[in-house]
């Protein structure tokens, strides 16, 4: 690959050689009027006497010599370089670039001008460049610079270095330094010797001391284009090579470019002479847009001083500001050269939609961006081919996030929009992340549903979507095991493989494949929302969220994708992030559901049970109750639903005093002792519903649980110790059955009750007494289970909540007193005792010793002053603990000075830091729950209604028939016909049906309130401002 690249430049790349010696007159050392004496001419040489010296025809073209890497010595900085003639083609220039030194195409080429003699940069101009740089580096744009070390272009290159020092050679600025070969000192070094066949490496040496009119190299720049006319010490000769490689790149067609199918280019100018103003007069003349900074001086002070002004422009005025600017400059000119200079100017002040002035005072972090995106807009739009062409204008502001010149230039009201138009740019501002440009969009025509076809859908999910992200989605899918991760995975994948419907082995697989992708199809919205949710695009997908129906299904499955993978998510930052932006769309979906609730209560219910396939046919309460959105369970909307869920068809207004009293008393249900929601229509079968209906409700059949439970547990204390025979009783065959129908009714239930049936039974008496333990045990469990019903209290719900949590904590505290226990407890068996063999004394002194001790039990075997030798045994045949080790004269052999600084540090470690440090824990968590004291009672509340809710409404123990009816009815089913499954309320009803129409105006005004409330506290800020400054002055 280097052969062929040497070879490729030396086949188009030239340098040029003086062949005719022309003797310069003005010169004191007989030079030729190229710049090189006699001597430093080639071989045949030919001297001129007559004619005019001039390169094309006095030089000679030859295969360049001087190309390669080049290494700046004692920086360690390298570049690319290469000599080249003046009258180098552009293409091939340009090809070089890109397809050997391999260089991306540029999306913005920036030539900087200006400031070529050394001078002081200013710190709002290196602020400026600053900029400049960073916008360079995320546009991926090229910069041109007179590349030496020297002025403004060594400013700008210790720019480039500062703002790449930490990146990555991928983000590099790419800085391209054209200077003229004759003009750069110790170029020899970058001469190749004749015997070097490969691409080579030279080394330059910077003189910054060296005073003479040549000048370095700048160290900065990534590449170094050195223009050879065969002169030496004559400046500006690259002028013309860089003239025509910009205009050749400016009129170059890229399909991909968000500038009418170019690479747009800008010319920047800061201060400057003579050559300044003849590259601002050709870049206009080219129709190239420049950027003049007013206050950087000279010329550029010029130019910025006469677009400013009004009227006619006269030669008087012009001469006026240059000599205003430029005294000594102007005064050093003849008159010829002055009119060239008025000539000129006027000539680049025809096309004031070419220039944009930016002053150096207001040098801001938008106002560079700002200009140059104002530059490029105004040059496209005057340009004849494209003035016409919008969908160019807006890629281009898109591109630039130009919202306010869209706005006011090309969404205006003689224009009509049709939702076609705006689809490409639909797209742009999606992927680039451009929320108020989607919203400017959606406000001028864009139909976002007929937008969202399943091609746009496929390729927002398959090429612009993070493999981070679908990743870490994964790992929730399968960490979690949640089915409505795997859902939205499932759907990601598809769209990431494109949705191909291949043939599968599974008929099953097929069809749920099919089903994914029809949903899909019809909310399309949703897909797109859920694609913004996940990647994290804040403001974007807010946007979307105000477009879609079912908003606060929307939002509460935001809130629960979002901290599901915020969990997964190794970056803290991004983790926090996620975890913000689904808090916030939990508030949005509390605040939008309490306006629905106080509008129409009705209304707001059927929202909260509300579900659509787009969300893995789930609803509101299901999704808020997964992401654990506490502040949404607690609001009192979602209270009140949860209430009329609890108590069925009774009367939130009885008193559960009542209700219970009904449990004994039945007829008083008939008597309008207890109201109804619903009044029976039929009077004949009013008694009937009202029994139907009172016990049926989820509190009836939890009041009658909780009566039969409670005599449940009586009856087995009773039997545990008052009648447990070696044969069953008749309380004891009851006992049985109850525990099984408890079975039957909960899968938590623990316990088996015929593997206890067959040890009570047996006739041997240790297996009898087995059964006995076994039951007491069971008793403990079943009693235990009552602190499961007493979180429908107020008061000690959130006591339980509490004793949960700190379960936790002191599964986490006994790793820490594992490691002090074991510590100890080796090592005290080690020093007192000699091969205990016995391994339920030794878990006695290692385990169980040590954990009496750490409650204050002191151990008294490691004293030998009170040591007993009656409570051990020597032989370890008896059930006591082995005795000490002794010594010769039958004393204990452990020395006291290790084993009791060793129990005194034990238990100091243990009563003290440890158990303070649990307390510490179980007063936090204790302090977390009471903050929150309420919700946290509410939120657990809704597991205890839909229990009940769920089961079946048939009173314990009774409950048991109708499990033998089901089974019945399993067994004896002759044929099983195959179930249509019924698709949910969005797929089987028209989207404009009246809940979510409702919602939908309930949220434009919840949206209304919420703008207004940002416009007030702005308007409040702004007047405490204005009035604490009135009180300053």
């Amino acid at each position: 690959l280097e052969r062929e690249l040497v070879s490729f430049i030396q086949e188009h790349f030239k340098k040029r050689e003086c062949v005719f010696f022309t003797r310069d007159t003005k010169s004191k050392d007989n030079l030729c009027k190229c710049g090189y004496s006699k001597s430093q001419h080639i071989e045949g040489m030919q001297v001129n006497n007559s004619e005019k010296w001039n390169y094309r025809k006095h030089t000679k073209e030859l295969p360049t010599d001087a190309f390669g890497d080049i290494q700046f010595e004692n920086l360690g900085k390298r570049g690319k370089y290469i000599r080249l003639s003046c009258d180098t083609d552009s293409e091939m220039l340009y090809d070089l670039m890109t397809e050997h030194w391999h260089l991306k195409t540029p999306n913005l080429v920036i030539s900087v001008t200006g400031g070529a003699k050394n001078f002081a940069l200013k710190p709002r101009m290196r602020k400026i460049f600053s900029r400049l740089i960073y916008i360079a580096q995320s546009k991926g744009a090229w910069i041109f610079t007179g590349g030496t070390h020297y002025g403004l272009m060594k400013y700008i290159g210790e720019v480039v270095r500062d703002n790449t020092i930490s990146r990555s050679s991928e983000e590099n600025v790419v800085a391209i330094g054209i200077a003229a070969w004759g003009m750069i000192s110790n170029r020899g070094s970058l001469i190749r010797s004749s015997d070097t066949e490969g691409y080579s490496s030279a080394h330059y040496i910077m003189d910054d001391i060296k005073r003479d009119p040549l000048y370095c190299l700048d160290n900065n720049h990534t590449h170094l284009l050195l223009v050879d006319d065969g002169t030496h010490g004559h400046p500006t000769v690259e002028a013309k090579l860089r003239t025509q490689l910009e205009k050749y790149i400016s009129e170059r067609v890229i399909p991909d470019s968000n500038y009418g199918g170019k690479i747009p280019i800008v010319c920047f100018t800061q201060g400057g002479g003579k050559e300044t103003l003849k590259a601002i007069n050709v870049a206009i003349k080219s129709k190239i847009p420049c950027i003049v900074v007013e206050g950087s001086g000279q010329i550029a002070d010029v130019i910025a001083s006469l677009v400013e002004a009004e009227g006619t422009l006269a030669s008087s005025s012009v001469k006026e500001r240059l000599l205003r600017y430029l005294p000594h400059t102007i005064s050093r000119l003849t008159e010829e050269e002055t009119e060239s200079w008025i000539r000129w100017i006027k000539e680049i002040l025809e096309n004031p939609h070419l220039l944009t002035v930016i002053k150096i005072e207001e040098a801001g972090d938008e106002i560079v961006s700002n200009a140059i995106s104002f530059a490029l807009y105004k040059a496209f739009s005057t340009n004849e081919q494209d003035k016409d062409n919008w969908n160019g204008q807006l890629k281009l502001l898109l591109e630039w996030n130009q919202l306010d010149l869209a706005s006011d230039e090309i969404f205006t009201n003689d224009r009509h929009w049709e939702s076609a138009d705006l689809q490409d740019v639909m797209f742009l501002a999606l992927i680039k992340d451009r929320p108020k440009f989607v919203r400017l969009f959606l406000e001028n025509g864009l139909n976002l549903r007929k937008f969202l076809s399943n091609e746009v859908l496929t390729e927002l999910f398959a090429n612009n979507f993070s493999s981070l992200v679908f990743k870490n989605l994964q790992i929730a899918k399968n960490s979690y095991n949640d089915a409505f991760l795997t859902f939205v995975w499932r759907m990601v994948e598809d769209f990431r493989r494109g949705i191909k419907k291949e043939d599968k082995n599974s008929k099953d697989d097929t069809e749920i494949r099919l089903l994914d992708e029809s949903s899909i199809t019809r909310h399309p919205l949703q897909a797109l929302f859920i694609w913004s949710v996940l990647q994290n695009k804040k403001e974007l997908s807010k946007v979307i969220w105000e477009q879609t129906r079912g908003c606060t299904l929307a939002a509460l499955g935001a809130s629960k994708l979002l901290k599901s993978l915020a969990k997964v998510k190794n970056d803290i930052n991004a983790a926090g992030e996620s975890e913000e932006l689904a808090n916030e769309y939990e508030t949005r979906a509390v605040e939008l559901f309490s306006d629905c609730y106080s509008s129409d209560e009705d209304l707001a219910e059927q929202l909260l049970t509300y579900s659509c396939e787009a969300w893995g046919g789930s609803n509101c309460l299901e999704l808020a109750v997964e992401a654990k959105d506490q502040q949404f369970i607690a609001q009192p909307g979602v209270q009140n639903f949860l209430s009329k869920q609890w108590y069925g068809e009774i009367s939130r207004d009885t008193k559960n005093w009542k209700i219970l009293l009904c449990l004994f008393l039945f007829p008083l249900i008939g008597c309008g002792f207890i109201s109804f929601r619903k009044k029976p229509v039929e009077k004949s079968k009013k008694l009937l519903l009202y029994y139907a209906s009172f016990f049926t409700s989820p509190f009836v059949v939890f009041s009658w649980n909780v009566i039969f439970y409670i005599i449940f547990l009586l009856l087995f204390a009773y039997v545990l110790l008052m009648d447990f025979q070696r044969e069953p009783t008749m309380l004891e065959l009851i006992l049985y059955v109850l525990v099984f129908i408890l079975l039957c009714d909960e899968v938590r239930q623990v316990g088996n009750a015929s593997n206890q049936n067959g040890l009570l039974r047996s006739s041997n008496e240790s297996s009898w007494y087995s059964g006995r333990v076994i039951f007491c045990l069971d008793y403990i469990i079943f009693t235990l289970r009552l602190i499961h019903i007493f979180t429908v209290s107020r008061n000690l719900g959130p006591k339980i909540i509490m004793l949960q949590r700190m379960l936790i904590d002191v599964f986490f505290f006994l790793f820490l007193f594992g490691v002090w226990m074991v510590a100890f407890g080796v090592a005290r068996q080690g020093i007192l005792r000699k091969n205990e063999h016995r391994w339920e004394w030794i878990f006695r002194s290692v385990i169980y010793e040590p954990y009496l001790a750490m409650f204050g039990q002191y151990p008294d075997d490691i004293d030998g002053t009170t040591y007993s030798f009656d409570r051990c045994t020597f032989s370890g045949n008896e059930s006591k603990p082995l005795c000490v080790e002794l010594d010769a004269d039958n004393h204990p052999r452990f020395p006291e000075w290790i084993t009791i600084p060793l129990v005194c540090i034990y238990m100091l470690s243990t009563n003290i830091l440890l158990v303070n440090l649990l307390v510490a824990m179980f007063g936090y968590t204790v302090g977390t729950v009471q903050e929150n004291n309420d919700q946290v009672w509410k939120f657990q509340r809704y597991f205890l209604v839909q229990e009940y809710g769920s089961r079946l409404t048939i009173p314990f123990p009774f409950v048991i028939f109708a499990y033998i009816y089901m089974v019945m009815k399993k067994c004896f089913k002759c044929c099983c016909r195959k179930e249509t499954k019924e698709s949910s309320v969005c797929c089987s009803k028209n989207e404009d049906n009246e809940t979510l129409a409702w919602e939908a105006v309930m949220k434009e005004n919840y949206l209304v309130k919420i703008n207004s409330k940002a416009n007030d506290s702005s308007e409040e800020y702004v007047c405490l401002f204005l009035s604490a400054l009135l009180l300053f002055f």
